[in-house]
């Protein structure tokens, strides 16, 4: 019986492989797409601000977890942006990501701690 519920329970409750994007439903109203969430493999859900890749304001954010997306809604490459925000390394970065292609930098900003931005990273990059 216990197998058959856990057959039952909804996807968002169990782990995945792979982070998935999960648009939040409450945007999808909104004639501009400005927010997300995505599904990390453990089932953690985190909210991002969506930006064009080359955005310059995507990359102003400090202490931010920053989420480069291929139209295909994959994540191409992803960071920390760190405290101070090094612009010439987020710069490359970017351009890095545009060129693995990326179309968007998604900016989670809920992470309150670098150990929190550390472990959203594990969770929505794939396994090594």
């Amino acid at each position: 019986m216990a197998a058959l519920a856990l057959l039952a329970a909804p996807c968002e409750d169990r782990p995945v492989r792979a982070a998935r994007e999960a648009p939040l439903r409450g945007a999808a109203q909104l004639a501009e797409r400005r927010f997300t969430a995505w599904r990390g493999r453990s089932g953690r859900r985190y909210v991002a601000s969506v930006f064009a890749v080359q955005d310059g304001h995507a990359l102003n954010f400090t202490d931010a977890v920053l989420l480069a997306v291929s139209p295909e809604r994959t994540i191409v490459a992803a960071r920390d942006s760190g405290a101070f925000g090094i612009d010439a390394a987020l710069t490359r970065w970017r351009d890095a990501a545009a060129m693995a292609g990326a179309c968007e930098i998604h900016v989670h900003l809920l992470a309150e701690d670098s150990q929190s931005r550390r472990a959203a990273l594990a969770d929505l990059t794939p396994e090594a």
